[in-house]
């Protein structure tokens, strides 16, 4: 061995020896320390003293210098136990608010807060044995200054977050969510006690919630936005119910902007928006459960109000405004059937609207209208710019009919179109005509029957004028074209599976003038006698001319009296009754009678 290696073993020798002196040291001082504890804590658990005594029995069985009266500490502790669970509650309590402060955890504080109370419920109980030692370790603890400098740390923080919202809202119209109120309601969660009280707290809060409800709801009427500041107002009153807090303030700033809102609304005349805005306060109002307001009697008188002057409207022949208004309220109020009725009326008024089209100016070259005819409230034909006859009625109930006809002959030179009610009559339809002119100053006379199935051509002839013969339903066309080179004849036209076709050329007849005494020189001939006209005893009517008597048929037209007859003798005879008797006398067949003293049966 070197004298190297024997210098080194020794010096860890020595060092070993140190280091086992001053173990063997802490060991006698860990034997002293225990018994003293345990001396102690005796003494003090005799004088009473049980919570200094479990604090130096716990600094005993913490000492494992020597087993020394282990039996003894065990059953103190044991004994002391809930001295020492109220220790160590307090003591880890009081470590975890000082985390929950330094991170800011509100909710963990609050758990924390009833940890704490559940620990003073279960050990200070009135006259309890443990009363006054959770007193004291609760004193010792300092854990009250340090919960209560910690709610007022987070009121200060909720409050200052308040009101940094409200300014927000104010001075920049943002009036943010109320989903992000948290402070709200963890301002409510702090209690009474560090708010100086019960009703402290109320009024404090009730005032800061107050002005931070209002300012939001003021950003949100005055940036126009209505049916968000409802829904706001919505919102906080649902949040509120959910934490059992009242805030009547909220109905009393929405009734005070709603009447500012509808009000502008009205004066300004936006009926559109004061309906919607109406609208949206009515949902509101059932969704917060408000049952009379003044702003629903304002919205009702409103509608009244309103509605009358649509009325008014109609009656003046201001359709357009009054449908306009109409349909501006129907958000409030079902106004179909007031706009239906005025839309009616307007049509009646101006039938053309019923034409397709008829809304762009021009689309209509000519047009021609009736009111409760033919079966319908209103009907309307029109020439469009095509050349194109277009029909339209509308019946008592509104319903349309539109028909589409063909192209009008020469509808470039038409003058006039027109309902004609003779042919109308006779055909039972509605017959339109359209009347054109000629370079011949003739006229063109182009007619049409307006049917279910569609429009159908009547007539097209040309010619200076028409009349309609009632006796057989023919048409006499004067001054005819009939390609024929010849000017004012009359023509004849006779209806042929539903049109008009040309028949023959009209010769006029005249009635030659003759004595009764002369009747059966001119049989079957047109001829005129004087006569007086009478009903005989068996309703007949009788002629007497000449000493004569004659049977009258046709067209007598119940005239008595002095008469001009006008008509033909054919051969035939019949009784009459005369101032001799009844006789057998020849028959008149009256085309016309013309009376000198007119005197009816």
């Amino acid at each position: 061995m070197t004298i190297k290696q024997a210098l080194s073993l020794r010096n860890i020798m020595i060092i070993l020896c140190i280091l086992m002196t001053a173990l063997l040291g802490q060991k006698v001082l860990g034997i002293e320390d225990k018994m003293k504890a345990v001396q102690e804590a005796e003494r003090l658990y005799a004088a009473g003293d049980l919570i200094a005594a479990e604090n130096q029995f716990r600094l005993a069985a913490a000492n494992i210098s020597i087993l020394y009266k282990e039996k003894l500490i065990a059953a103190r502790l044991q004994e002391l136990s809930p001295i020492t669970a109220i220790r160590s509650s307090l003591s880890g309590l009081t470590l975890k608010l000082e985390d929950q402060l330094t991170v800011k955890d509100f909710s963990g504080y609050m758990e924390s807060y009833a940890s704490l109370l559940n620990l003073k419920s279960k050990y200070m109980t009135a006259n309890g044995p443990y009363e006054d030692y959770y007193r004291q370790l609760s004193a010792d603890s300092g854990i009250s200054d340090q919960m209560t400098a910690g709610f007022r740390q987070f009121r200060e923080q909720f409050l200052a977050e308040l009101e940094e919202s409200r300014k927000n809202s104010t001075s920049t119209g943002n009036a943010g969510s109320t989903s992000a109120d948290s402070f709200k309601w963890s301002l409510l969660q702090i209690p009474d006690a560090y708010y100086g009280g019960a009703a402290a707290k109320e009024e404090l809060l009730a005032e800061r919630f107050e002005a931070h409800d209002t300012a939001r709801l003021k950003a949100l009427a005055a940036a126009g936005s209505f049916q968000s500041m409802l829904d706001s107002a919505l919102s906080m009153a649902d949040a509120y119910g959910s934490h059992s807090y009242k805030a009547d303030w909220l109905e009393d700033e929405v009734q005070e902007s709603a009447l500012l809102i509808l009000n502008k609304d009205l004066d300004g005349g936006y009926t559109a928006a004061f309906a919607g805005h109406a609208a949206a306060y009515r949902k509101y109002a059932g969704l917060a459960g408000t049952v009379a307001s003044k702003v629903l009697k304002l919205i009702d008188r409103s509608i009244t109000a309103l509605l009358r002057d649509a009325s008014r409207l109609v009656r003046g022949g201001q359709y357009a405004d009054a449908i306009q208004l109409y349909s501006e309220l129907n958000p409030l109020q079902d106004t179909s059937e007031a706009v239906a009725a005025a839309t009616l009326a307007w049509n009646a008024a101006e039938p053309v609207r019923l034409l397709p089209g008829s809304e762009v100016q021009g689309s209509y070259t000519h047009t021609v209208w009736v009111n409760d005819r033919y079966g319908a409230k209103a009907a309307v034909a029109g020439i469009n710019t095509s050349g194109q006859l277009v029909y339209a009625d509308m019946s008592g109930d509104g319903i349309i009919t539109t028909l589409t006809g063909e192209t009008v002959p020469d509808a470039a030179a038409l003058s006039l179109l027109a309902f004609n009610e003779a042919l109308s009559a006779f055909s039972e339809v509605p017959v339109i005509v359209a009347i054109g002119t000629r370079d011949d100053e003739r006229n063109i006379f182009t007619a049409y029957t307006i049917r279910p199935e569609g429009i159908s051509r009547l007539f097209s002839f040309a010619g200076s004028d028409f009349e309609l013969m009632a006796e057989d339903g023919s048409i006499r066309v004067s001054d005819t074209d009939l390609a024929d080179g010849q000017d004012g004849q009359t023509a004849i036209f006779r209806l042929v599976n539903g049109a008009y076709e040309f028949s023959e050329i009209y010769r006029e007849f005249t009635y030659t003038p003759i004595d009764a005494s002369q009747l059966e020189l001119h049989p079957y001939e047109k001829v005129t006698l004087s006569c007086n006209i009478y009903i005989d005893a068996a309703g007949r009517t009788v002629a007497s001319s000449g000493g004569r008597y004659l049977l009258l048929q046709g067209e007598v037209n119940g005239i008595t009296g002095l008469a001009v007859v006008s008509g033909r003798y054919e051969n035939s005879y019949d009784y009459a009754g005369t101032d001799l008797g009844e006789y057998y006398v020849p028959v008149f067949i009256v085309d016309t009678v013309g009376s000198l003293s007119l005197k009816l049966p």
